[in-house]
C-alpha cells in the first residue's frame, strides 16, 4: 500500500467518522465516541493544513466553492440508480411467488 493510498484510506474513515458524529450530535445531542471523534478531526485537520500550505484552493472563493459542493451533493442525494453497491439504489421490487427450493441428492 503507498502512502497515498494510506491516506485515502484515513480519510475516508475519517469524513465517515465525522458524518456519523454530526448525526449522533443532531438526533442524540451528543457524541458517543469524543476520542474517535477527535482522531479524525485531527486527520482532517492536518489535510487541510498540508493542502493550504500548498496552496490549494487559494485562487478560489470560498462561498463560490461553497454553492458548487452544496448544489452537487443535492444532486447525488436526489438520484437514484439500479448500482447494487449504491447507496441511492432503488429496492428491488419482491416476486409475487416466493421461489421454490429443492434439494437434488
Amino acid at each position: 500500500m503507498t502512502e497515498l493510498d494510506h491516506w485515502q484510506d484515513r480519510l475516508t474513515v475519517a469524513a465517515q467518522t465525522l458524518v456519523g458524529a454530526h448525526a449522533d450530535l443532531r438526533v442524540r445531542g451528543y457524541d458517543k465516541e469524543p476520542n474517535i471523534t477527535a482522531a479524525a478531526l485531527d486527520d482532517i485537520e492536518q489535510l487541510v493544513r498540508e493542502l493550504r500550505s500548498k496552496g490549494f484552493g487559494a485562487d478560489g472563493s470560498v462561498d463560490h466553492g461553497r454553492t458548487e459542493l452544496i448544489e452537487e451533493a443535492n444532486l447525488f442525494g436526489d438520484h437514484t440508480c439500479t448500482c447494487p453497491y449504491c447507496l441511492h439504489a432503488e429496492p428491488v421490487p419482491a416476486a409475487d411467488e416466493p421461489l421454490a427450493l429443492t434439494l437434488d441428492a
